[in-house]
């Protein structure tokens, strides 16, 4: 049971691989055939006209809002047995890896693909033989400018009648379909993921990552071209890497990008540019000139080596200054403590003290005055000349 599950998963596969093709990833050439073999069964779908197939690898059609258009479509069986096709349009899309494809079969279409009517449903072909079959593509009036793309498949297998589940095996040519009007094709990068680790070398240098997605916002597919630019302040340091190509995408899809590199300097913040050059996809023509789109983000790009040398630099020379300060602040308070002691101690001395020190000079008068002071008696100075004065 496994094994037979594995097989037809396998064949699901080689299907789709080949619907790939089918979306124009053949060559080209007047014998191009879209064709898909499994269980051995094996068809082609191809543009045709009413007599057969052309020299046409996909249906290119560019119409107004309003208009139609009919076209023809060739189902072969390149089979040694009898085979019964489904035929249906249904809208293309763009997968997350960037490869054209068509809806699920059991998923109705709500764009392009809903514009498509065959003529007939079903197909039931001989072994190698072919039917040529007639559709109508009718674009809505109020359709919106721009790409519509779209496929013709012609299926085998797909859901049972009693709910049981069936591999679908298909197989379709691409309708690209474009309404005119105003075109804007526009390739828009998302605003990068950016992601820096490191820096704990001597070195300096660590790796980033930077991860975004390529967004067509614009009407038209397109494919591109997406670079990044890391920078660090001031100019310092620059470098553009080629991120590659970015595949065909529908107008809403995207595709993701990332880039890794290593040995990035860490010089504090580091910028991450995001810059995609849109490009026109194979035989389109798109008005010029295409814009390119530009997102940026910064993120911390530490050197936390040199970090954490600077912050042990900035520590001790913080510990010396603070002690010097300090020391200074000390001596200030000594001396100012020493000349408090002096001021007090001369205020506590008496002036006897001095006087018995010999700290105040002698004069003669005051000397006399003194003794005199001492013997109690005072003798005014003209005393002896009055006496003279008497003895005449």
């Amino acid at each position: 049971m496994f094994i037979r599950q594995l097989a037809r998963r396998g064949a699901r596969i080689l299907a789709l691989a080949l619907a790939g093709a089918a979306a124009g990833l053949a060559p080209a050439g007047p014998a191009a055939a879209y064709a898909a073999s499994s269980d051995e069964v094996t068809w082609a779908v191809q543009p045709s006209t009413a007599d057969g197939p052309d020299r046409r690898v996909s249906f290119r059609y560019e119409l107004d809002p309003g208009a139609a258009v009919s076209d023809h479509v060739t189902v072969t069986n390149l089979s040694d047995r009898s085979v019964t096709f489904r035929l249906y349009a249904s809208d293309g899309v763009t997968t997350s890896a960037g490869v054209f494809d068509l809806l699920p079969g059991g998923e109705p279409p709500r764009d392009g693909g809903s514009w498509i009517r065959l003529d007939t449903p079903e197909v039931r072909l001989a072994a190698k033989a072919s039917r040529t079959v007639p559709f109508t593509i009718t674009i809505p009036a109020d359709a919106t400018p721009g790409d519509h793309p779209a496929g013709i498949v012609a299926a085998v297998g797909g859901a049972r009648v009693d709910g049981a589940v069936a591999v679908e095996r298909r197989v379709g040519a691409r309708v690209h379909l474009r309404v005119a009007g105003d075109l804007n094709p526009v390739l828009t990068p998302t605003d990068p993921d950016v992601d820096f680790a490191g820096g704990w070398g001597s070195g300096g240098t660590g790796t980033a990552r930077v991860a975004f997605d390529v967004r067509n916002t614009g009407n038209l597919r397109l494919s591109g071209r997406a670079t990044v630019e890391l920078s660090a302040p001031f100019g310092v340091w620059s470098r553009r890497f080629d991120v590659g190509d970015v595949p065909e995408l529908l107008p809403g899809a995207r595709f993701h990008v990332e880039l890794t590199v290593e040995d990035v300097p860490a010089l504090v913040m580091l910028t991450a540019t995001a810059r995609v050059e849109p490009r026109a996809v194979g035989e389109d023509t798109v008005p010029e000139p295409l814009p390119e789109g530009v997102a940026g983000r910064r993120v911390w790009a530490m050197p936390w080596f040199w970090t954490l040398v600077l912050l042990v630099l900035v520590a001790a020379v913080t510990a010396v200054v603070q002690n010097r300060g300090r020391w200074r602040r000390r001596l200030a308070i000594a001396v100012e403590q020493a000349r408090e002691e002096g001021r007090r101690d001369r205020d506590a001395t008496p002036d006897g003290d001095a006087a018995a020190d010999g700290d105040a000079p002698p004069h003669g008068d005051a000397a006399a005055d003194g003794d005199a002071a001492a013997d109690g008696t005072a003798k005014p100075a003209d005393a002896g000349t009055e006496r003279r004065g008497d003895d005449g």
